[in-house]
């Protein structure tokens, strides 16, 4: 999955892309129930290992839905606008999936395949409605469609109301995620959005899906306050030690190696680290000699060392 715009622009766009990628691998049931149009009640949704190369790249991992007696791929395209090229490469990731399945079967001596289930989920774009499906097409106009079609879901051009409404008919929290998005989002509706889902949610779904909430904020030009708003409702120590927020590229790149640093050191003592913990390791990797003790001491130092080191003062 991933978030891309037009012309595949780097930039801060890349947080999205990380956000988006990040909640689907920690919440897949929540992302099938509010992406799949299955009938049957959804029994699980696990990420399928079917990958191959093309063009040097590797496919999108798709979500195997599993439906009563049922088994389905979903496979979710975020897009920040609709490419002139997203159809297609729909298509070849039906007909490259497809090829990987039946490749499957054929080793494990099965018939039986899953269908391939497509979304694109646009993040911004034109005023004007999208249509409910967009197509490929390989065949010619006068004879049967040939080739794939897939679901439009423009989140943006939604009001607050209707993505709740969806979120509660699917059982799945995924969609309050866009809600920052919506047309007529403001700051009271956050904050209200944000109290029930603290009051819904376990702390690790409400952080998740807020610190998501606030960088999606970050793609509505109509109120550039939302941020800033959903940000006020996070703990500090989350705001502080998280990978996706990142203010900028040298910024980024540092919130970045204090994830990384703080995963690392958080395995080697087998408990989270504290909101001052996490301020000494941002000073000592915002400097270059101590980023470079940094390794030193997760590598090499004695667990008792490491914390001796950990809650020692950070020169300058």
């Amino acid at each position: 999955m991933a978030a891309r715009d037009e012309d595949d622009e780097e930039g801060g766009d890349d947080d999205v892309d990380l956000t988006l990628r990040h909640v689907s691998q920690k919440l897949p049931l929540a992302l099938a129930r509010a992406f799949s149009r299955t009938r049957a009640p959804i029994e699980s949704a696990t990420w399928s290992e079917t990958q191959l190369t093309s063009r040097q790249r590797r496919l999108d991992r798709a979500l195997l839905v599993k439906a009563g007696s049922e088994e389905r791929l979903l496979h979710v395209e975020w897009s920040l606008v609709m490419p002139r090229d997203l159809p297609w490469r729909v298509f070849e990731y039906h007909v490259m999936t497809a090829m990987a399945l039946r490749d499957e079967a054929r080793a494990k001596a099965t018939r039986r395949l899953p269908r391939i289930e497509s979304v694109v989920v646009l993040l911004s774009g034109r005023d004007e409605p999208w249509p409910e499906e967009g197509e490929y097409r390989t065949s010619s106009e006068e004879t049967g469609f040939s080739g794939v079609r897939f679901r439009i879901e423009p989140v943006y051009q939604r009001t607050v109301a209707e993505l709740e409404r969806r979120a509660a008919e699917s059982a799945s929290p995924l969609w309050t995620l866009f809600t920052p998005l919506a047309r007529d989002a403001d700051p009271a509706k956050m904050l209200r959005i944000l109290d029930r889902l603290r009051e819904d949610s376990s702390e690790e779904s409400f952080e998740e899906m807020g610190v998501a909430m606030a960088v999606l904020a970050r793609l509505n030009r109509r109120d550039t306050t939302l941020r800033r708003v959903i940000r006020s409702c996070l703990p500090r120590v989350l705001v502080m030690k998280n990978w996706i927020y990142r203010e900028g590229r040298e910024e980024g790149r540092k919130l970045g190696h204090i994830e990384v640093a703080a995963s690392l050191i958080e395995r080697r003592l087998g408990r989270t680290l504290s909101a001052e913990e996490c301020d000494r390791l941002a000073l000592r990797i915002g400097k270059r000699e101590s980023r470079l003790r940094l390794v030193d001491a997760v590598l090499d130092l004695s667990t008792p060392d490491l914390e001796v080191w950990l809650a020692a003062p950070v020169d300058g």
